[in-house]
C-alpha cells in the first residue's frame, strides 16, 4: 500500500499538474467566498460531509499546487492530489451548473 501511495504521489508531482491543482483550488476557494450559500448545508442540496470534502480538496490542492511534498506516506495519502483534483472538478461543476 505504501508503494502505491508513493508512486501515485510521484506521478502527480509534475509542474503542469501542480499548476492545475493550484489554479483549481484557488478558483473553488473564490467560488466558496463568492457565494457560500451554494455550498452551505441548509441552503443547498449538498450535505455537510460534501462541504467538508470540498474544503479538504481546496486545502489539498493548495498544498500540492505550491509544491509542498509531504515526507510521510500517511500525509501523502491524506492530501492525495488525484482525489483532490476530482473533488475540485466536481465542486466547479456544482458551482457553475
Amino acid at each position: 500500500m505504501r508503494k502505491l501511495i508513493r508512486t501515485s504521489y510521484r506521478l502527480m508531482n509534475k509542474g503542469p499538474l501542480r499548476a492545475l491543482s493550484l489554479i483549481l483550488a484557488l478558483i473553488v476557494a473564490g467560488c466558496l467566498f463568492w457565494d457560500p450559500s451554494r455550498y452551505a448545508a441548509h441552503t443547498s442540496t449538498l450535505s455537510v460531509w460534501q462541504g467538508i470534502l470540498v474544503i479538504w480538496a481546496v486545502c489539498a490542492g493548495v498544498i500540492h499546487g505550491v509544491g509542498f511534498h509531504p515526507r510521510r506516506t500517511r500525509w501523502q495519502a491524506l492530501f492525495s492530489p488525484a482525489v483532490a483534483l476530482i473533488v475540485l472538478l466536481f465542486a466547479l461543476y456544482w458551482f457553475w451548473r
